[in-house]
């Protein structure tokens, strides 16, 4: 079976690395604090808090708000998870002591729980239920509880007050923990570390690497062949890192191309057929985003990022990439950052971070 993992279930044998950014989390959610964990999208992050959720020792519920579109449905995922945690306790005393007088109605089966509304019910009292329960989860578990919700710049498909109401909520819950993430970067700084945001002053920040360490990665590539009976060589490991920039996602993608197409031992041209043969199923995708930006856009603003290491947005620096104004630039850059293929360094400065998308353009581009 290949041993490299794609998707979004963690797989504790494919975690590489991110040592200090979780030691960094755990600390910030053991002394009390709420966390923010910011990351581009396929850089590793959901697998990061579900390592969180399933290793930390706290009691934890998780929940990628992108598969959430209502109230109703984040309160029938957190009380699924809820009963898997209660079932391993005095299941029944719970649920005749502290199920009362909440504006949905639970049923246990074997194996089953299931959640009940009236239709009187809106959403702002199944939100304030909701919060209820969750108190009196902590009580009986007498500990910590901590509530992962990932992808939050979603937040709106649950409730357009969502943050509001968890705000509220926050500024009184005892023992009862949050951790935030998410991959739109400026949309969350602005909710979280601005004065305007809706969240501000409310959680620690926790940001990822995007980049793994090449020692680590290659150690990981050498063994993950190994432990299935094949061989990758340390130089042709380092090759692999040369190529993903240690990039999360890329590596375990170019690791499964590699590994389905090698039958003993990996030679360098299995290394770049590996390779073209990622960016040419990545490049319809790629295509969509450079259309939908506008193809002299995002031509010119990624040769700037390349090419310039100093102010992108002085007007000198656009007309010579003829580029019309720096509104135009923010949106590319923007949208590109969004979808994990620059990061921003500092102020106007950025970086391109996904190695398969700078691979497509310097062909697409190359005119």
């Amino acid at each position: 079976m290949n041993p490299f993992k794609i998707g979004r279930a963690y797989s504790p044998e494919s975690f590489v690395d991110r040592v200090d950014e979780y030691c960094d989390l755990l600390e910030g959610v053991k002394s009390g604090n709420n966390v923010v964990v910011i990351a581009p999208r396929r850089f590793g992050k959901t697998w990061f808090l579900q390592k969180f959720s399933v290793e930390s020792g706290f009691s934890c519920l998780y929940v990628d708000l992108f598969g959430v579109y209502s109230v109703r449905g984040l309160v029938n995922t957190l009380v699924e998870q809820i009963f898997e945690i209660l079932r391993r306790k005095d299941l029944m005393a719970f649920f005749v002591n502290y199920l009362k007088n909440l504006p949905f109605s639970i049923q246990f089966n074997l194996g089953f729980v299931g959640v009940s509304f009236s239709k009187e019910v809106d959403n702002e009292m199944l939100l304030g239920g909701l919060y209820e329960l969750l108190n009196r989860v902590q009580r009986e578990l007498n500990e910590r509880l901590v509530i992962v919700l990932d992808e939050f710049q979603a937040y709106k498909n649950v409730h357009k007050n969502l943050a509001e109401s968890l705000r509220s909520y926050i500024q009184s819950a005892e023992n009862v923990g949050f951790v935030f993430s998410g991959s739109f970067k400026h949309m969350l700084e602005q909710l979280f570390f601005e004065n305007s945001g809706i969240l501000y002053h409310s959680c620690l920040k926790v940001d990822l690497n995007p980049l793994l360490p090449e020692d680590d990665c290659v150690e990981y590539l050498v063994r993950q062949f190994g432990r299935t009976g094949k061989v990758i060589s340390p130089d042709l490991a380092k090759e692999v890192y040369t190529k993903t920039k240690g990039h999360p996602y890329y590596l375990q993608l170019f690791g499964y191309e590699l590994w389905s197409r090698t039958q003993a031992e990996v030679d360098f041209e299995d290394v770049e057929d590996a390779f073209n043969n990622i960016v040419e199923k990545e490049s319809y995708n790629y295509d969509i985003l450079v259309e939908t930006l506008g193809y002299k856009y995002v031509k010119n603003a990624l040769k700037l990022v390349a090419e310039q290491s100093g102010e992108l947005f002085s007007s000198g620096t656009l007309e010579g990439y003829d580029i019309p104004n720096s509104s135009a630039l923010s949106k590319v850059l923007r949208k590109l950052s969004e979808y994990g293929i620059v990061e921003k360094l500092g102020r106007g400065r950025y970086e391109i971070v996904d190695p398969v998308f700078e691979e497509y353009a310097r062909k697409r581009f190359s005119n």
